[in-house]
């Protein structure tokens, strides 16, 4: 798609942005909204595949289902003249991948404040049970303040679909795929915390973990293989950040981080001095058998044969075959004694223990049992076994205790107690959760010390606006209407600094093109005409309106007045006029006789058009044309119009000429001029 092109009527082609597996991303701007935006197009080779264009509608549909400042937004979802395509935010920045390599190495706090920006969009989706899938650095956009942007939802799934493939075939990039989605089995919200724990490797040391020649060799070592120490590659990082990497890349789902919110709250305080004691985290063996090498049973399966045969030599003596081997040992007594001894030991003291619990009964006192941590009716029945009784209840908020179990009880657990007494317990109601509200449109500050008192960590980040005054909430990272924990929730805003102003500079002298490259770095939008000049030579700017040194806002308008040159007597006699052509439709099975032309690689727009439909072919191919137009203003080595037509099409070219001046246009397709006038006059009309 050529720059200057306008999709569906609307969004204007500046430039390519990249190209995918399915889609290619273009720059565009939004000719209502009057801001830039980001075009992904299903490219022409998929636009007859449903597995494809299933997978491009699946994107628009998990994405516009979530709303987070960290997830890249869904503007605009439509199919025009057989191409699928979205409209989203355009992400002035690059990719976390190039990131790292230009910034690397990173410092230990901005990589904890980059993975909680990313933390922030995957919990996002992991509430609305959608499993990314697919999480890279590839996929994760960094602007120019830093802010995170996580995109491509091509391939997510809702937690509650078969995740698996139908093939059973790898879907993923395999350098961060967890060891489950490597052997074909459901992808769970922990496959993307494995994926989270390799991209956090990688900010700590500027590559993947695991590298091969082939893809398969990769798998396997992401299946088999420990992932290797960040500390081996630096020592300076914290044991404690180390951690989390091992933890969130366990190959065993189970042993991973329940959720990305305890990957995230483990993270940020990786960098404290209180974790700097902390040992290196080990996977838990849940399967001891499974990892100790082969080894030879020490004894065969006809063990009772052999158990038998023992009795008989102990009635009968010897057989001939231990008569003949005088060298066989003698059994070691002491250690035959020493194994007695501590069977004694052994059972005098549960003597010792049984007689103590005989006194303590017959002189009408037990002991309180040890019931913290169990369910409530389960201290019940506890208490009442132990010949007790059940005192007074109370709640109390824990983070500690899982709700409605047992924090402490009074008298305290085995203390020795008189039969019959009431032990009051003390069950845990739950962390304590506070209901959190919609603050976007308020005062910070005045949110801030609310929640703060609350018990909520508050972090801030800033963004221009122009729809909120300076220091009013743009947005938030949570969900209003909701409880949460204070000692685990920080809390996000996105703050208004305020619509950003802009100083225009004198753009006399310019060229259209420097102007153009002026007003795309600044974001405004210049306006074009022409006059005649004695000061500046043609093509150069004349005058602007606002003036130099003038303050607009970002996004408003400067009329630019381009130069003519020098006014002749011949010039008084401008007059502008249109000239009506009809570009003919030309499907596969037409023919026609074209004449020689040429194309170039530059691209301008300007001016409009008015479509009539003359005919209405078969075929349903879409012809690409270019227009040339040469007139007082208009240069015919550039492009006038490039436009997209799928049946006859009658446009109206718009000249300027003075009496003795001659015009010219030509219609170009495929390479060939299919239409042409070199003798456009004031009397052409």
């Amino acid at each position: 798609m050529n720059k200057g092109y306008v999709l569906n009527g609307r969004y204007e082609i500046i430039s390519r942005l990249g190209e995918g597996g399915m889609a290619d991303v273009y720059l565009a701007e939004d000719l209502i909204l009057k801001r830039k935006v980001a075009v992904k197009l299903l490219r022409l080779d998929f636009r007859d595949n449903p597995k494809a264009k299933k997978r491009f509608q699946h994107e628009a549909m998990a994405a516009t289902q979530l709303d987070n400042p960290h997830i890249v937004g869904i503007y605009d979802v439509d199919e025009v003249e057989g191409m699928q395509y979205l409209v989203m935010e355009y992400i002035d920045g690059e990719d976390l991948k190039k990131y790292i390599s230009d910034h690397f190495p990173i410092p230990y706090a901005e990589v904890v404040n980059i993975m909680e920006q990313i933390c922030s969009a995957v919990s996002e989706a992991h509430r609305h049970h959608i499993i990314h899938r697919d999480l890279k650095p590839q996929n994760i956009l960094v602007d120019q303040n830093g802010y995170i942007k996580i995109t491509d939802f091509g391939i997510s799934r809702a937690g509650t679909e078969d995740t698996m493939t139908q093939t059973r075939s790898i879907i993923g990039s395999i350098h961060y795929l967890s060891p489950e989605q490597i052997k074909g089995e459901m992808a769970t919200q922990q496959s993307d915390i494995y994926s989270l724990g390799i991209i956090l490797y990688e900010l700590l040391t500027g590559k993947v973990p695991f590298t091969g020649d082939t893809a398969v060799s990769i798998a396997i070592k992401h299946s088999q293989q420990a992932i290797p120490s960040v500390r081996d590659f630096d020592p300076r990082i914290p044991q404690a950040m180390e951690n989390v990497v091992l933890k969130a890349t366990a190959k065993d789902p189970n042993d991973r981080y329940p959720t990305v919110e305890r990957l995230a709250d483990d993270l940020n305080t990786s960098l404290d001095r209180s974790r700097a004691n902390e040992s290196k985290f080990v996977v838990p063996n849940h399967h001891p058998d499974l990892n100790e090498a082969t080894r030879v049973m020490p004894f065969s399966p006809l063990s009772d044969e052999k158990a038998a045969a023992d009795q008989v030599e102990k009635r009968t003596g010897p057989t001939n075959a231990a008569t003949k081997n005088p060298k066989k040992k003698p059994p070691d007594r002491k250690k035959k004694r020493r194994r007695r001894i501590i069977i004694t030991a052994i059972f005098g003291l549960l003597v010792l223990v049984v007689a103590f619990i005989l006194i303590a009964t017959a002189s009408g006192k037990t002991v309180v049992p040890v019931i913290s941590g169990t369910t409530e009716n389960e201290a019940s029945r506890k208490i009442q076994a132990a010949d007790l009784q059940v005192g007074k209840i109370r709640y109390h908020s824990s983070d500690q205790v899982d709700r409605n179990r047992v924090i402490s009880s009074n008298p305290k657990e085995n203390t020795k107690v008189k039969k019959n007494t009431k032990i009051s317990l003390v069950v845990s109601s739950g962390p304590r959760k506070v209901l959190v509200g919609n603050y976007v449109g308020q005062n910070y500050q005045t949110v801030r010390q609310k929640l703060e008192r609350e018990g909520f960590k508050v972090k801030k980040r800033n963004a221009p606006s122009g729809t909120f005054n300076a220091g009013r909430i743009l947005q938030q990272d949570f969900r209003a209407g909701t409880k949460l924990n204070p000692a685990k929730q920080t809390l996000t805003f996105v703050v208004s600094t305020g619509i950003k102003q802009i100083t225009l500079k004198d753009l006399t002298g310019m060229t259209k093109s420097q102007v153009v490259n002026y007003a795309n770095k600044e974001e405004i939008n210049p306006t074009f005409d022409y006059v005649y000049s004695n000061d500046q030579p043609k093509g150069r700017v004349v005058r602007q309106s606002p003036g130099a040194n003038e303050v607009i806002q970002q996004g408003g308008n400067v009329a630019v007045w381009l130069s003519r040159g020098a006014k002749t007597k011949q010039q008084d006699t401008l007059k502008s006029f249109n000239v009506r052509v009809t570009i003919p439709y030309l499907n596969d099975q037409s023919s026609s006789t074209p004449l020689a032309g040429s194309n170039s690689s530059e691209t301008t727009v300007s001016g409009s058009s008015d479509a009539d439909t003359q005919s209405t072919p078969t075929a349903n191919t879409e012809n690409v044309v270019f227009i040339y137009l040469k007139d007082h203003d208009h240069d015919f080595s550039t492009i006038y119009k490039q436009m997209v037509i799928t049946k006859d099409t009658t446009v109206m070219l718009p000249f300027k000429l003075t009496k003795n001046e001659v015009g010219r246009y030509k219609v170009v397709r495929d390479g060939k001029t299919i239409l042409r006038d070199n003798n456009v006059t004031q009397n052409s009309q």
